[in-house]
């Protein structure tokens, strides 16, 4: 740990309540009166494992934002600028999510579904990214690892996104295939689904 964890503390504190006061907003200002989405399914065991990560992500988030010492035992050692990258790497998923949220504006919804007058955007961050709002979770979630330099709160973080994110990218590209067909197909061909593809 550092000499003084107060710092990665309120970094910490700040990443998660910056990223749930993020979400709170555009969930409550893109909440869509008519949708057509997939049908409802029951949670796959996946989704049951991300809800059960995030719960003990929490947990143990408040535990170090409390008492750093009572999470040492899942302390890695870490050198202090591997701790402040995290930070960069926070902010960068920060500016992001913001730039994917802006560039997509009313055809956000934050479920997998598509909405009347859904347009297909692949612009800004969406030219060589298909889910760059999900890059920006891993970024800002996976941040949470250097900043606190504990494989458990990291860790939990990361897993619990992953499995979320992977099904509901799998949702939203069948719904996009099922609308957009062959174009929709093309653009798969030609973007990264989490970072640039440079080769297309």
């Amino acid at each position: 740990m550092m000499e003084n964890e107060l710092i990665p503390q309120i970094l910490l504190s700040v990443t998660l309540v910056g990223f749930v006061l993020h979400r709170a907003y555009y969930t409550r200002k893109y909440r869509p009166e008519e949708e057509q989405g997939s049908p409802t399914e029951k949670p796959r065991p996946s989704e049951r494992a991300a809800g059960i990560l995030a719960v003990f992500g929490m947990i143990g988030t408040i535990l170090y934002i409390i008492n750093p010492e009572w999470m040492g035992w899942s302390v890695i050692q870490l050198p202090e600028w591997l701790r402040w990258s995290g930070v960069i790497i926070a902010l960068l998923g920060f500016a992001l999510l913001q730039w994917s949220q802006s560039t997509l504006g009313e055809s956000w919804s934050d479920s997998p579904r598509l909405m009347e007058g859904h347009q297909m955007v692949t612009s800004g961050p969406y030219r060589r990214i298909r889910h760059p709002i999900y890059t920006s979770f891993l970024l800002i979630l996976g941040s949470t690892f250097l900043i606190s330099a504990s494989w458990f709160i990291g860790g939990c973080w990361i897993l619990m996104i992953a499995l979320d994110i992977n099904v509901r990218i799998e949702r939203e590209e069948d719904l996009m295939i099922s609308r957009y067909g062959d174009q929709y197909r093309e653009y798969m061909t030609r973007t990264g689904r989490y970072f640039p593809n440079f080769w297309r």
